[in-house]
């Protein structure tokens, strides 16, 4: 994969996992650097995580 396109992929897998974490109640900031490190298969890890429940 040319640089080019690597980047701005492994940012968009950035921005998504942090979007889909923050939709669950999990940090953005932490999930963002984690999507963006290990691009698709961190987006995949975004995605299968628990949702985080309040405790009363």
């Amino acid at each position: 994969m040319k640089l080019e396109l690597g980047i701005p992929v492994w940012l968009l897998c950035g921005i998504l996992g942090a979007w889909i974490a923050t939709t669950k109640g999990r940090g953005g900031c932490f999930w963002f650097l984690t999507c963006a490190v290990l691009g698709p298969i961190g987006l995949v890890f975004a995605a299968v995580v628990s949702k985080k429940t309040q405790k009363d």
